[in-house]
């Protein structure tokens, strides 16, 4: 009964941290607004540059053999009528619930200059060519060993990376996800924005290439 009632303690101490912990990403949306889920974890919507943007956390519990996961995402939505699908995924072990990656239909061989290791799935032939368009600001968004997804459609682009990990003891014992020193740095999130608008203009050159 203690045991349960510690539990019950600390999971509703873990809600209430979790609310703050995107709050040093305060003003770097235009127009923010703020959601946050049963679970706690925030999602702050406004703009960037002129276009909605999320920037979400994703409690992942379904990693098997290693400890939950949290993970930043944040999505610049873009329109961009007739842009083939494309997404990169690091790491996979099949449980990545929040990924569209495995259900793009077409694999793409990762560029030269880009880990080996990758998934890259696309909508069809010309994902191949956006890949290879791409492929120098994704090489540089992947020598950082967080990023674990990159998502490229015509609604926008996404970034996924990692945030934080859970602390062993409560989830070996209670399987409670608790995540140490998650709140998300401000400059990550600025630094994923401007990851995220330099795909913006190498989509735009893409564009003009395939009109010209």
């Amino acid at each position: 009964i203690v045991i349960s009632i510690l539990a019950i303690r600390d999971h509703r101490k873990a809600i209430n941290a979790r609310r703050t912990l995107l709050d040093s990403c305060r003003g770097l949306l235009e127009e923010e607004t703020w959601n946050f889920g049963e679970d706690g974890f925030p999602t702050l919507a406004g703009k960037h540059r002129n276009c909605a943007t999320t920037i979400k956390l994703i409690s992942d519990t379904m990693v098997i053999r290693r400890l939950p996961q949290l993970w930043l995402s944040i999505t610049v939505r873009q329109g961009r009528r007739g842009c083939p699908a494309l997404s990169i995924l690091t790491r996979y072990s099949g449980n990545e619930f929040y990924a569209p990656t495995m259900d793009l239909p077409q694999w793409i061989e990762a560029p030269e200059g880009l880990p080996k290791e990758i998934i890259v799935r696309g909508s069809g032939p010309r994902s191949q060519q956006l890949c290879l368009h791409l492929a120098p600001q994704l090489a540089e968004i992947l020598t950082d060993t967080r990023v674990k997804e990159i998502t490229i459609g015509q609604r926008g682009v996404r970034i996924v990376r990692q945030a934080s990990e859970g602390r062993r003891g409560e989830y070996l014992l209670l399987r409670q996800a608790v995540f140490d020193d998650a709140v998300v740095p401000r400059q990550d999130a600025q630094q994923t924005l401007l990851q995220i608008d330099a795909i913006h203009r190498a989509l735009a050159m893409f564009d003009q290439d395939l009109v010209a």
